[in-house]
């Protein structure tokens, strides 16, 4: 492997693997050579952006393709886990698309076949790579907001059951509902900021209320799920998902702040990442805008899996982190089912 370029496969042609086509094209350093998907039409207009891409059926077919040095995967989550440890024994590096896999047993599988290859891991939580998360917690790192002790994290979809698939309402395939879909993201966004301490105890609730019309018997997740989680530091993080959620509309979308004792970062405003410091006796304080970073997105993504690659930095969620957040995510879910908070 050419440290100018990383020959690149494609498993999964759908939105999230163009995007790390893209973001591959976009960041250099990359060669897409391959490219899996069952749907022709969806590999071919992956295959038509990259000349010269090979076109497979399967993924098993790609992996043992002599001209890939590494994968990317966006497959159903219950897929994750057979298809990353196969490319890892063959020799490749991976990045997946989130969540990391379907439960924690499968997580687990991953990052041991990756420690037995000696290859990079990597997930594909694109937020930590985002201009206004990538200020947000550089702002925090400096120490700007004081000592941050919590964090609330929210993606509350007002109408948006993902039912075009299938797969993502049928727990045996996705695992769960809003929560490890929308939620997950969010979850490693706020955990990110908060310097990824180890987590400690969570409670949880879930809701399944608004099951879309026509498809009573094909949903058996969650709609909504909100969870509190405490973290060995003392630090806690509140969190809040839902595909689908009676709501003032324009509470949709994503909320994250950061609370610390001399100040509070917001990640998404208008105006993009701000901070409020200094603030008087009534509690007011301006925002100062925070300057987010040039490369961002799925780009800087790609970037950092290269820079894993050729071993110039270690993966900012790997696979340990991967396990940890899907225990996390795992945790709420049985702290939901049973009433009662969690130890992890």
């Amino acid at each position: 492997m050419s440290s100018q370029s990383i020959r690149l496969g494609i498993i999964g042609a759908g939105w999230p693997g163009k995007k790390h086509a893209e973001g591959a094209r976009q960041s250099g350093g990359y060669r897409v050579t391959s490219v899996a998907d069952l749907i022709p039409d969806r590999r071919r207009a992956v295959m038509a952006e990259f000349s010269g891409a090979k076109e497979f059926e399967d993924a098993e077919s790609l992996i043992k393709s002599a001209d890939v040095d590494a994968v990317t995967i966006a497959l159903p989550n219950h897929l994750h886990a057979a298809v990353a440890c196969a490319a890892l024994k063959a020799g490749k590096h991976v990045l997946i698309e989130r969540p990391p896999a379907g439960t924690v047993k499968d997580a687990r599988k991953i990052s041991a076949a990756a420690v037995k290859a000696g290859r990079t891991v990597l997930y594909g939580f694109q937020r930590r790579f985002g201009a206004a998360e990538q200020a947000a917690r550089l702002a925090i790192g400096k120490h700007y907001a004081g000592g941050v002790y919590h964090v609330r994290s929210s993606w509350l979809r007002t109408r948006g059951v993902p039912i075009g698939t299938g797969w993502f309402t049928r727990k045996a395939e996705s695992g769960g509902g809003a929560m490890i879909d929308v939620g997950i993201s969010m979850l490693d966004l706020a955990w990110f900021l908060l310097d990824q301490p180890k987590p400690t105890t969570i409670f949880a609730v879930t809701h399944r209320k608004l099951a879309p019309d026509g498809h009573p018997t094909d949903v058996d997740v969650e709609d909504a799920a909100f969870a509190m989680i405490r973290f060995e530091t003392g630090a806690t993080l509140e969190l809040a998902a839902s595909w689908a959620l009676n709501q003032p509309p324009q509470q949709q979308g994503t909320l994250c702040r950061a609370f610390g004792d001399a100040g509070c970062v917001d990640v998404y405003t208008p105006n993009g990442p701000v901070i409020y410091r200094q603030f008087d006796a009534k509690g007011q304080s301006k925002p100062t805008q925070l300057k987010p970073p040039r490369l961002a997105g799925h780009a800087a993504l790609m970037r950092h899996f290269r820079e894993c690659i050729l071993g110039k930095s270690n993966p900012a969620i790997g696979a340990s982190e991967g396990v940890t957040l899907m225990e996390m995510i795992e945790a709420i879910y049985k702290s939901a089912e049973s009433g009662r908070s969690v130890a992890i």
